[in-house]
């Protein structure tokens, strides 16, 4: 026979035991709710409009047009979702698949963008090596296609366009596999497009960044390259002369087995033919024009002594000879 004290006991646990029934429902109920945006949309939204009302079904939706082929209704679908719910987990996927269309329809710079939008928003949210290396695929394209064709109007080249994006792949992540590249890839556009001061930057950044790199011999080759076309389109500047002639040297001390070794033996050639008439071309200043027969006769002793095997060489022992006579009369009348 059950006592009083019992009986309490037993309605306790029945009130407990009612009252965990209860709350597992309202947290069942808490867990169905359906999603409330709280960051607000992504932009102005003037026609584009989501098909569903929610984004797990918003999701569904653009996948099964993908699925149908439908890739135009799909696109605008997906972008849809990634605009009206920014924050849902269907977000980066959406962003995913709508940068992934954009790409393939040909919008390669507007693909690019949404593509960094989501590295931007969404880190961790999407596959980041395959995002990674859709954007050097479209930077590398838009480098090494021409512009502007038309009909029979060929179009024209325009490296540089690759250049900021391959930058951003860079610092998106500067420890990926093809980072180098991508960096090496940015001296290459700048020269291929003329820019040869910002081409040897950009060399210099892959060599320092990168010393270990399959693209670090590359990218010194293409600094020392670019050194020596910036003193070719500058035959009266010295300074540019001179550090055409110290990469030249620095590059065959570094990589004396290398690839590139024929052609930098050619610009070296070049280099010291212009370096020693730039040399004569002092000497014969101070001694035909200057008429200061004491530093003519230094600039040659220069020129012999460094450039002995040089095209002026035989005309600076020839003026030598004749100076060195000149200076001891003068010195003997000025004693």
């Amino acid at each position: 026979m059950s006592t009083p004290m019992h009986n309490i006991h037993f309605i306790r646990c029945q009130g407990f035991c009612a009252l965990l029934t209860l709350c597992a429902v309202l947290m069942g109920c808490a867990t169905e709710r359906p999603y409330e945006e709280t960051l607000g949309k992504r932009g102005w939204t003037l026609i584009l409009h989501p098909a569903k009302t929610n984004p797990q079904d918003q999701m569904a939706y653009a996948q099964q047009l993908l699925r149908e082929g439908n890739k135009k209704g799909a696109l605008k679908q997906f972008k849809a979702l990634s605009v009206f719910w920014t924050g849902a987990p269907e977000a980066a996927p959406a962003q995913y698949e709508y940068a992934k269309l954009l790409e393939e329809r040909g919008n390669l710079f507007k693909a690019f963008d949404e593509y960094q939008y989501l590295i931007e928003h969404y880190t961790g949210a999407f596959p980041f090596d395959d995002v990674l290396q859709r954007q050097f695929n479209i930077a590398f394209h838009l480098m090494t296609t021409k512009k502007g064709k038309f009909f029979l109007f060929p179009g024209f080249s325009a490296p540089e366009r690759g250049v900021p994006l391959f930058e951003k792949i860079v610092a998106n992540a500067p420890e990926w596999t093809r980072a180098p590249e991508a960096q090496y890839l940015i001296g290459q556009a700048y020269e291929l497009s003329g820019q040869y001061e910002l081409a040897v930057v950009a060399y210099m950044a892959s060599e320092y960044r990168y010393p270990h790199s399959a693209f670090a011999e590359k990218s010194a080759f293409g600094k020392t390259q670019s050194l020596y076309l910036l003193a070719q389109e500058n035959p009266n500047d010295d300074q540019a002369r001179d550090e055409a002639w110290a990469a030249i040297t620095l590059f065959q001390n570094t990589y004396p087995k290398s690839e590139f070794s024929p052609t930098i033996q050619e610009y070296r050639k070049t280099i010291f033919r212009q370096r020693a008439r730039a040399a004569y071309n002092l000497a014969y200043y101070y001694d035909r024009i200057a008429k200061k027969p004491k530093a003519a006769l230094i600039a040659y002793e220069n020129l012999v002594k460094l450039f002995p095997d040089s095209d002026w060489t035989g005309l600076a022992q020839v003026r030598l000879e004749a100076l060195k006579i000149t200076v001891e009369n003068t010195h003997d009348k000025n004693p």
